[in-house]
Order: C-alpha cells, then structure tokens, then sequence
C-alpha cells in the first residue's frame, strides 16, 4: 500500500470540514430549506489501478476525487459539471479522506436523490470515472434519503439497493462498465466535529455493509451533538493503567474549553515523510452548547487491584482532611491526581475473586460500559520497543482491536518495552511510550494517565512543544511537555492532566493563557510574569546553575537562582540561561542541548484534531512515529523528586524559660522554605517532653501519644510558616523529681512529596527548665492566750495556724517561722519558732500550732503579738506574691501583782463557816519577802473592787465572781503574818466577807482575794491573794 497521502488544495474551504457541517438556512424571502450532507469514507480500486485499469499505462495509483449530485444538483452550487464536488487525493488505491460535502435541499423534499460519482484525476489523458454501482452499466452510485430517519433506501428498487445501515457499494465491472472500485458512504456530517459521523452516533455504525449493526456508538454513549473521543486500552498482564490515571485523562477531557479543535485544520499533520500538506480537521463548537470531550477508555472488564468498591471520588478537591493524617487534597501524597485520585483510601478489596467485582464501576479502570463486552483486555506481551512490528502483530492478532472498529477507536497497548531495543542510531534505547503523530495508534510503557494522555496527544496532532518538538520549553505548560508529562504541578500540591493552556478551576470554567510569551534565552527577564491569570498551575524549567524548578505562573520567576528581592538583589531583566536542557541527572534525555533560543508558547486544545482519518492509517506499521525518546517511569519519578526538592528548615523558641510547673508552656515553631523550590506536603512532627499535656495548636495539628503531627500544606519557596504549641506542665513535676528539672521538646520537619539535601536544620531540640512556682499563703491565724498571767507564774499562749498553695505547682514544701513580740515587763518563749510542711498541696490547706510560755516581770495590761511566715522551704522555688505570706495575731493580757494574804488572822487552820462572816488580812510586803517579786502596799487596795472567792472565779476570767466587802471599807492594822504569831511594824488591810457569797463550798480548800490597788506610781493595778480555807460546817 503506498502510504504517501496528498490532499490538493484546490478545494480549500472544503478542508475544514466540520465546521460546515451545519448550513444556515436560507436567508429570509427565499425558499426553505434545511441542511443535508453526504460524507465520503473510503474509497479504493477493485480492479488492478496501477498503470491499467482506471489508470493509462505508465501512469501511477489513481487520484481519486468524487462529484456529488443531491436533489438533482451538481455540487457544490453553483459548479460546472467538470468541477470536483471534493478535495482529491493524489496516487492511492485506498483513500480513507473523510470528505463531507454540504448542500441545502427544500424542506418539502422528504425523499432526497443523491448519486455519487468516484473520478480518478488524470492531467494528460482526461479525468476517468470509476464504477461503484452494482448494475450492469451504471457506473454511479444512486440512492434516496428519507429526512425524516436519516437513512437511505432504494424504495423504487431501481436504483444501486444500497439500503441503510449498508454503507459501502461495490461496482460490479462488467463489460459495459468502467473499472470497477469500491466506495463508502454516510449520509449526514459530523456537527460535533469529533470524526464520528452523526448517523453513527445517532444509530451505530455498520462497517461490512451487510446490514447489521457493528458498532454501537449511541449504545456506548456516544452523542451526535457533543464531541466524543473512543480509545480502546489493551494491556499486558502487570502493565496496567491505573483507575486514578484512567480518571484524571477523562477530567481532563471532560473540562475541554469549547473552542476544543476549532483551529485543528490550520496545523500540518505532524511530522514530515512527505506529509506537509496533511492538515488536522478542525471542529466547531458543541452543537449542545458545553464545554468538554467525552473519553470513552474500553478497558473491557480491567480492574485496579489497588482501589477498593465504592471508594468516594473527590476527596482530593474538598478541602477537607479525609484521612486525617496527611493533610487536606493536594497537601496529601495520596492525591496525586487532583481531580481523580482518592485522598482516603481504605484497603484495597478489588481483588478479582468473584464478588462482582468485573462489574463494579468502583474498581474499573474504564469505562463500564465496556465491562460486559468489546475490546480492552489481557493480551500476550507484544515485545515491542515502540509501534512498530511487534505493536501492529498484536493490534491486528487475536485479542486486538476488531477491525469493524477501526474508524471509531484510537488503539493503544499498556506493556513493558522490550529489554535490547535500540533507537535509529543503533543505540540501547528506553521509552516511556511512543505514539503516531496525528495517527490513530500509540503503546504506553509507563502505565500511568499522563503518558497515555501525552501519547494520546500525539495522535490528536500535538507535538512535544505545541506545533514543533521544541521540547521542555517552561512558556508551553503542557503534559506534551516531557517536564510536565507526569502532570502539570499545582501550586498547593499534587497535579492536574491536561493540555495547553491549562485549567484554573479544574472543572474547566477558567483556564490561563495560551501560547504564553515567547522567553529568550539569551536575554531572559524576571520581571515578566509568564501568566499573571494563572494563580493555581506552575511551570518548570532548569534555572542558571543548573537545578530543576518549578514555579507559579503569576509569580516572577527567578531564571538565575539567587536570592530575589532581598536588599541589593534586584530581579533581573538580562538574565541568560538555558531553561529548557537536561537537570543534573540528565533528564529528560531529549531535552540535552547547549542553544540559547527564542522560546515560543503552544495552545494545545484548539488545535486538537478528534478525526484522525485525514491522517492516513497502516495496519501493519505507524506512518509518522514520534521520534524521541518518551522519560519511562524512572525518568518522571527523578524529575518528580527533583522538583519537589528544597531545604526546609525548623527552628522553635520556648516561652516562658523557665516555666513554673502547673502552668502552660507555648512553643512557637517556625518552618522556612530555605530551597528554589515549593514544599508542597509539609509535615512537622513534634515529640512533646514526658509528663507534660498537649492543651492546643494555632497550626493545622492533632496528638497522639504525646505526638504532635502538623500539616502545614504548601510553604512557597522563600516562605514561612509559624504556629504555635501550648502544652501544660504538670504540677507535681518539680516536686516529684526532687527539684527545678528540664524538658526537652524535639521538633521535626519533612516534605512528604520530596526530599530534603540538607538534613541537618530539619531537626530543632528546645531545653526548658521546669521550677516551682507556688503562692503559698497564710489564710488564717488565730492565738488562744491568758487574759491575766500572775507575775513570777507563766501562763500559755497557743497559735493555729492556716496555710494553703494558691499554686500552680502542687504540692510543695514549705517552712513557717513565728516570731513573738511583747510590750516591757512581759517575756514570751521561744521568742522564735520554725516548723515544716511537707507536701503542701493545692486545695488542701494544712494546719500548723504553736504554743508558747508568757512570762510578766511588771504589773499592769501588756501586748503580745505572734507573727507567723510562711516560706517555701527550696531555694529554688518561687513564691510569685509575698503580700499574703505573714499575719500578726496581737492579744492582751494584764500582768497581775501576787500578795500575801491571811485568812482569819491569828488562827489556822483558818477555819470558815459558810455562815458566818470570815475576815482576812492583804499584807504589805517587800519584794522577797514570802517569795513575793514585788513590793505591795495594802493601804493602797482600791476596797470597793475587791472579790473573794474561788481562783478559777476570780482569775484570768472575762468577769469575776466573788464576795464583796461586807462594810464597803476596810480598816488598817497591824495584823498577824502568816505565822499567826507575828506583827510586823507594816500596815495591813483587813476585809470581811460573807462567805455564802464567796462561792465557797464544803469542798474549797483554798480561798483568794482579787482587786485593785494604787502603785507608787500612781497607776492602778490588779493583784491576786489566796489562802488556804478549811470549810466547818455551820453551828446549830
């Protein structure tokens, strides 16, 4: 078969085919009409063509071309009768050109005529036509086209009985014929413009014209007014795609702009071989009015063993943190396919054992519409280094693509590239893939979306750098681009599929700009931004030392990697750099080259070209293979790794240093993106001291098991990210470990998508010393003391004590020290007192006494105050308020002078008769003088305040009880002492009482005198006298 296909240009506007596949109607005033079309398919010679038959001697294969006459009219309108109806294809015995001729017919003809003629063109000998009619001398192709179905007939049964779904007609080359060819048909266009006829999406397709249904397009979803694009996917076993990968090609096409093909016939088919006039077929808008191209991928009933039934899609675009361990969509690794991938994958449970699972749209890697039947399924390994032999062997063997399908599907093998395949030099040669340049046939090595689309791409007529293979230019952001063919990255993380220009919004509403600005490399300027629309999508490309970066499209891009916009770093306008060559690894191999060129940007979607039949097919070889060599799956993980790679660094400060235990400590940690590159899957961990309690985060953070995971998402290159940890000490740490301790807090820092070179500031250790800190207060204080203390005999003093931690440590020890203090004549002992407390705990307030002896050496009402200090007991620790620390407790007390005093004078045992009137004598005494320490006038008692009776009545006692002087007066004399022998030359004071009113009983042994007398200093004081009695019992 000669594969050289030349489309003449003599019928130009014919070219874009489709896009007058849809006539307007007449203008107003004239007659209606409605549109109506015919589409040649095929056309090829039954007879020998090649310098006999249809051909003169010495002349080559024909070169076909047809007329086309509809209701009686040559077309196009207005034409001669010698005027092709079509474009010609010069020197083919087979053509497949696809020509749709448009006409307009009356709208009351309902039943349209039509006759075809298939002419070969001849320069020097006239143009001769062929037969396709299978009567016997009838040369044309006649049949009518009922408008109302779309379909033809011969109804009259004297025409061609080409009846529909019979497409193709056959000349029978009889004797009074020409030389008979083989011609096919459909009547309609193709309004989408996607290289399916409208009849074949509307009723099937019937490739061997024998009347049955071969392939049903509607049945597979397919619409006539809306472009559908069929791949079938075959695959070794252990080469399979991915559903993900699978799913993100059909968003992407799914979101195609709707000027998708418009401009598809204004680029040359790709690749040369004497194909430069090969022309895309261009496409008008959908006739619904959407956006998107259908993908229809038949990979039969293939399942991805790695995703699990109904597994909820959109989990990577939510927002949302659905595994709550990674971070949200594109932040989280397993998204690696933004609109496709599944953030929280559970385990896997699509094994195929039975459960259903070949019908299970959860797990099928295509469509389901292609679970039950059709192709797409498990071949034998073809060996293949590219599409070549081995490729075609399998394409066209058992398990290949059926041959009724071949004017519908694109045909691609998933497999494993053999091991000794060698490039045109003769070279060890390894490919991703490799696909037809506007072809319909293409083998994916790599097994995963961006290489099927990339290869895809090449049969819609795109090459590696848009309309040329200038490849790896940053200005064409494209998965056609080898540095892009992984997916295009995007700016938070994780990756899109798609072509030029690239979506914003990833149901194609917004897309950026295309073709971007041309780059010089010889003069590259950084303050131009490459797409300022573009805020989502980045671009790669090698900067001037030689690293791969990636970069937003909005943001000014740093060609020569240093430090921008610091002081005295200015972004250039005269860089020069070689961005679009090989990284440090090499890769991609096809990109290596040393020119600094004029770089230009690409629009990928309006120049794809969903019909592949202008393009020419061979079933037994590629007619225009791409050339270079596609990265394999090794090569896009290096450059994937390489654009994700950049220096994070972590520092932390500790506040407060030092802490006080029971209180809170905040940790302020701090990422920085030191590297050229954006850390799009931030991970930091923190390992929380022992003990302590994680109470919050201003981050994106979660604990666990004194573990503190925060995803921090993207931090551009140069950015940073702070937040802060707030943990609480406990309490009783400092005093469990025996005293002020330290913590350490240990932060960590990765970049889950890609590596770090400089491990050393991924890793910060913060020291913080833990002390006591406790307000341990005195809250209450109270003394229990004599209100009168006998001179020359102690009394007690008692102090409670209240001492409580106001925390925040808890417990701790503490010491309180009393300090005693007394007016002159009063002595209180110990005058210091210090006693511990162990474990003072907050909420349980400890009580603490202290006693002490008081002592008067002078007459007359003293003060006494007891201070009592509480204090931590470690010098470590901190009392933050010292105010409620001390309280002074002051009491009373009147020192009282003690005397001599004899009861019944001159007689002992100093008999009382309860009713009789007793009498007693207060001595005057000199200090000394019966063990007395004062001197004491008894001519100065005050008489009127005296009392007699019982000690405990009388003294230390709030109101004292006793007898009083019967006569209100006493009488001066010199009355017995002690001995009740002697009188001394002193003046005594005899009283008389009733002792009924003494409060004496029978059981009294001891009677005394309390009262008030006159110093020689003029004050008043108290003193206190006693006896012993003997109680006899009243006279009869």
């Amino acid at each position: 078969m000669n594969h050289k296909r030349v489309l003449t240009m003599l019928l130009l506007p014919l070219m874009c085919l489709t896009a007058l596949a849809l006539i307007p109607a007449s203008p107003a005033g004239a007659a209606e009409t409605v549109p109506f079309s015919i589409t040649i398919r095929h056309a090829n010679c039954i007879e020998a063509c090649d310098a006999e038959g249809i051909e003169a001697a010495l002349e080559s294969t024909p070169d076909f071309y047809v007329k086309v006459f509809v209701n009686g009219v040559k077309l196009p309108t207005p034409s001669d009768g010698d005027e092709p109806s079509s474009p010609r294809i010069d020197d083919d015995d087979s053509i497949d050109p696809f020509w749709t001729i448009n006409t307009q017919v009356p709208v009351e003809v309902m039943n349209v005529p039509v006759t075809i003629q298939l002419w070969d063109y001849d320069l020097s000998s006239g143009d001769d036509l062929a037969d396709i009619s299978p009567r016997n001398d009838d040369n044309n192709l006649d049949f009518r086209v009922d408008r109302s179905t779309g379909r033809w007939i011969d109804h009259t049964g004297q025409q061609d009985n080409v009846n529909w779904p019979q497409n193709c007609s056959s000349g029978d080359g009889g004797d009074d014929d020409e030389p008979s060819a083989r011609l096919c048909f459909d009547v309609g266009g193709d309004a989408d413009g996607d290289g399916l006829l409208d009849s074949w999406e509307k009723s099937g397709y019937d490739d061997n014209s024998d009347g049955i249904i071969d392939v049903d397009l509607p049945g597979m979803g397919a619409r006539w007014d809306h472009k559908d694009l069929f791949l079938e996917l075959d695959y070794v076993m252990g080469a399979t795609p991915s559903k993900e990968g699978i799913e993100a090609m059909r968003k992407a096409f799914a979101a195609a702009p709707l000027s998708a093909g418009s401009r598809a016939g204004s680029r040359e088919a790709a690749g040369s071989d004497g194909n430069e006039d090969t022309f895309g077929v261009s496409a008008g808008p959908n006739p619904d009015g959407q956006p998107g191209i259908t993908l229809h991928v038949d990979a039969g009933a293939l399942a991805d063993g790695n995703v699990r039934k109904g597994q909820r899609a959109g989990t990577c675009a939510d927002g949302v943190d659905n595994d709550g361990k990674d971070g949200a969509d594109g932040y989280d690794p397993d998204c690696r396919y933004l609109d496709a991938s599944v953030e929280a994958p559970a385990p896997p449970d699509c094994d195929p054992d039975g459960d259903g699972l070949d019908t299970d749209p959860s797990c099928l890697v295509g469509d389901a519409a292609f679970a039950s039947g059709g192709g797409g399924q498990f071949i034998a390994d073809p060996g293949s280094c590219g599409v070549d032999d081995a490729f075609y062997r399998a394409k066209n063997g058992p398990g290949g693509l059926n041959p009724a399908r071949r004017y519908v599907f694109r045909y691609a093998i998933s497999a494993t590239q053999r091991a000794d395949c060698k490039d045109d030099d003769g070279q060890a040669y390894s490919s991703g893939g490799q696909g037809e340049l506007g072809g319909n046939d293409f083998i994916d090595f790599n097994h995963d979306g961006g290489t099927i689309m990339h290869e895809l791409g090449h049969n819609l007529n795109l090459h590696h750098g848009g309309d040329v293979d200038n490849n790896c230019k940053p200005n064409y952001v494209s998965i056609m681009n080898y540095n892009l063919q992984g997916g295009i990255p995007r700016n938070l993380g994780s990756t899109v599929l798609d072509y030029s220009p690239p979506r914003i919004a990833l149901d194609g509403s917004s897309r950026g700009n295309a073709p971007l600005g041309i780059l010089d490399e010889d003069e590259l300027n950084e303050n131009v931004v490459l797409d300022p629309t573009d805020a989502q999508n980045t671009f790669v490309f090698i900067n001037e030392p030689g690293g791969r970066i990636q970069s937003n499209l909005n943001i000014r891009p740093n060609w020569n990697g240093d430090v921008d916009g610091a002081p005295g770093q200015p972004w250039e306008d005269d860089v020069e750099a070689n961005i679009d060559t090989v990284d440090p690894d090499g890769n991609p191999k096809a990109c290596e080259n040393d020119d600094y060129d004029e770089l230009d940007g690409a629009n990928d979607w309006d120049f794809v070209s969903l019909s592949f039949h202008g393009f020419g097919e061979a079933s037994d070889g590629a007619i225009r293979p791409e050339r270079e060599p596609v990265p394999t799956t090794e090569d896009l993980e290096a450059m994937r790794r390489a654009i994700n790679t950049t220096d994070l660094a972590v520092t932390q400060a500790d506040a407060p240093d030092p802490v006080a235990a029971g209180t809170d400590l905040v940790y302020t940690v701090t990422v920085a993106n030191a590297g050229m590159n954006p850390a799009n899957s931030v991970e930091v961990t923190d390992t929380l001291p022992d003990d302590v309690t994680f109470r919050s985060s201003t981050g994106p953070c979660a604990e666990a098991a004194g573990v503190v995971t925060c995803h921090l998402g993207s931090i551009a290159a140069g950015g940073s990210r702070t937040f802060t940890i707030t943990v609480g000490v406990p309490a009783g740490l400092v005093y469990d470990r025996g005293g002020p301790t330290d913590i350490i807090n240990r932060v960590e820092v990765r970049n889950l998508v890609g590596p770090d070179p400089l491990a050393a500031n991924d890793v910060s250790e913060e020291t913080t010393r833990v002390i006591a800190v406790a307000d341990v207060k005195i809250t209450d204080a109270s003394a229990v003391g004599p209100l009168e203390v006998l001179i020359g005999e102690p009394g007690q003093t008692s102090l409670s004590v209240t001492v409580e931690n106001g925390g925040p440590s808890t417990p701790v020890d503490t010491v309180i020290t009393t300090t005693a203090a007394a007016d002159p004549g009063v002595v209180v002992t110990p005058a210091t007192s210090s006693s511990a407390q162990t474990a003072l705990a907050s909420g349980s307030p400890q009580a603490v006494s202290f006693d002490a002896t008081i002592e008067c050496t002078s007459p007359g009402p003293k003060t006494i105050a007891l201070t009592p200090s509480v204090a931590l007991a470690h010098p470590d620790d901190v009392d933050p308020v010292l105010d409620n620390n001390t309280r002074t407790v002051t009491f009373g007390i009147d020192c009282v002078v003690p005397i001599a005093v004899n009861v019944r004078p001159g007689g002992f045992p100093n008999s009382i008769n309860l009713n009789t009137d007793a009498n007693l004598a207060a001595l005057t005494t000199r200090a000394g003088e019966y063990g007395l320490p004062l001197d004491f006038d008894a001519t100065r008692i005050n008489v009127a305040a005296v009392r007699w009776g019982l000690r405990e009545r009388l003294f230390n006692v709030a109101a004292p009880a006793g007898a009083t002087e019967i006569h209100g007066k006493g009488h001066l004399e010199r009355s017995y002492e002690l001995d009740e022998r002697t009188r001394d030359g002193d003046t005594d004071m005899v009283m008389h009482f009733k002792p009924d009113a003494s409060g004496l009983s029978r059981t009294t042994t001891e009677g005394c005198i309390k009262g008030r007398f006159t110093a020689a200093d003029g004050r008043a004081y108290t003193f206190l006298g006693c006896d012993s009695v003997r109680i006899v019992p009243a006279q009869r």
